[in-house]
């Protein structure tokens, strides 16, 4: 310490274990300020003492040093005792400060001790110093632990405002011993269009406000949560608006048990859901109009196919026979011919109809298979083209083995459907080219035709129902079942069929089909 007159005095007494305290000591007598640090060494308190005789000094060291004690004389010249301690509270006001002094009389003591002041030794009695130099230390890290704990309380709440505040839910929390609910956060009014502060402080409150259709379904949810083992509830329910309104809301909370598991209390968050659900409700609604809808019109369609072939066979029937005569008039064989025409057409129409509801309906288009030769199948349909249209060219290439297994007025049809697409669907100076390529496992076919490209946004689509594209030159009719019916024979079959198309290469539709059907097939699944 500095000893009056500059000169250096150690008052280190011995080092112990633990660390010495780091003790200020304000005393302008060397002989007192060694017989503190005496007293402090006999009552076993290693110490490290700066002891300080002025104002300055004293200040000074308050600033550079961080200390465990302050011990002071009250009387120093120049520099006064209450002066010191308010020169140190204003510094380091959580450490300990204790005044060693003389005589100071009870009204002063009591002063110094309102002023913040922790305790007083008399010179006199030094015997005192270590255990108030110990009751102070306890009672200043009381302090601190108290302040910490104070402060992590603050944090702690501060957050739990600025989670609360900045949630889309409202926070409650209810003590299942008094039945008291807080309620906190901004989406509480949002929820029950109540302010906070008018929200009730029981969980009375709070049942009263659940719809009545549902609150004994969730109060009875939440006791069987408290009676089980359980720590988390959940539950969707409506609670009653300040407007008179209802809305829907997700409540959940986690359960607080006590040492017996008994629930005591339990801490939540409540979200309005309201659109949530009144979208989930509209979509089941349009959801149910559409299956309702889809059905009916496929029953409809059925019922109308069904019935109309009876008519229709004696239309075909009729006009055969008239064409059969050998003294029809010409004018008679040709409106008869267009009768005919015409019926077959609309029976084609009819069993797509019926192919299309059945396959709509789940149980899929059945096919039997049986040894068939691709080549002369499609041999066959496309010399039926050929003579349906005699101004469109038809090429033909076969490669490869075309024997298998399939049904043959099935493939007749997914053929005559493709290539009847292709000469729809393109120029009548362009050829149409069929390919057909057997391979070891399978038998490819290409039908390939010119004209404008397939558009990029529709080439997705083609194989879905009811999709027609632009027919060139022509004023025939079409339903757009005729590519679907198609993918659902293929895949019947255990086959796959695509298209592609572009201005260079035109449009090209390419089946491919196993040799042998598959062992169980299944029904395609309906679009």
């Amino acid at each position: 310490m500095s000893a009056r007159g500059g000169a250096a005095l150690d008052l280190t007494t011995q080092p112990s274990a633990e660390r010495p305290l780091s003790i200020l000591l304000l005393e302008d007598s060397p002989l007192d300020a060694q017989l503190v640090a005496a007293q402090l060494e006999e009552g076993g308190l290693p110490s490290t003492l700066e002891c300080v005789q002025g104002r300055a000094a004293f200040v000074a060291a308050l600033e550079k040093g961080r200390f465990d004690l302050i011990l002071s004389d009250y009387n120093v010249p120049g520099f006064d005792g209450m002066s010191a301690l308010e020169a140190a509270k204003a510094v380091c006001p959580d450490t300990p400060f204790l005044f060693v002094s003389g005589a100071l009389g009870e009204d002063r003591a009591i002063e110094l001790l309102k002023r913040g002041a922790t305790d007083y030794v008399l010179k006199d009695r030094l015997e005192r110093l270590g255990p108030s130099v110990r009751r102070a230390l306890r009672e200043a890290e009381g302090v601190r632990l108290r302040k910490r704990t104070e402060e992590a309380l603050r944090r702690s709440e501060e957050r739990y405002q600025l989670v609360a505040h900045a949630s889309f839910d409202a926070i409650w929390d209810l003590d299942l011993q008094t039945d008291a609910m807080h309620w906190i956060g901004d989406a509480t009014e949002e929820v029950f269009g109540f302010p906070v502060e008018e929200v009730g402080a029981d969980a009375a409150w709070w049942r009263r406000h659940i719809h009545g259709e549902d609150r004994e379904r969730v109060l009875a949810g939440l006791q069987r949560a408290f009676d089980s083992d359980e720590d988390r509830w959940q539950d969707e329910y409506r609670v009653l608006r300040k407007d008179g309104a209802y809305a829907y809301v997700a409540a959940q909370g986690s359960i607080l048990r006590g040492e017996n598991g008994k629930a005591r209390r339990i801490v939540g968050a409540m979200r309005d859901i309201t659109e949530r659900r009144r979208a989930e409700e509209e979509r089941q609604k349009l959801v149910h109009e559409a299956q309702a809808r889809v059905e009916f019109e496929q029953q409809l369609i059925g019922i109308v196919s069904h019935d109309l072939r009876n008519p229709l066979g004696a239309i075909l029937t009729g006009a055969s026979l008239m064409l059969r005569r050998d003294d029809i008039q010409p004018w008679h064989a040709k409106a008869a011919a267009r009768v005919l025409s015409a019926a077959e057409r609309a029976t084609r129409m009819i069993r797509d109809l019926l192919d299309f509801t059945q396959a709509r309906m789940g149980g899929g288009i059945p096919v039997h298979a049986a040894p068939c030769d691709f080549h002369a199948l499609m041999l066959q349909v496309v010399e039926e083209a050929r003579t349906a249209h005699p101004e469109r060219t038809i090429q033909m290439e076969q490669v490869g083995d075309g024997q298998g297994a399939w049904d043959s007025d099935r493939m007749a049809q997914v053929l005559s459907n493709i290539l009847g697409n292709a000469l729809k669907y393109s120029p009548e100076d362009t050829p149409v080219r069929v390919e057909s390529r057997g391979e070891p496992d399978d038998v490819v076919v290409h039908v390939r035709n010119g004209g404008d490209p397939i558009p990029p946004e529709m080439l997705p689509r083609i194989f879905e129902p009811l999709q027609r594209g632009t027919t060139v030159g022509r004023s025939e009719r079409s339903i757009g079942l005729g590519l679907y019916i198609v993918r659902q024979l293929v895949l019947a079959h255990g086959g796959t069929v695509d298209a592609r198309s572009s201005e260079a290469e035109g449009t090209v539709f390419t089946v491919r089909l196993p040799r042998l059907p598959p062992k169980e097939p299944t029904a395609p699944a309906p679009e």
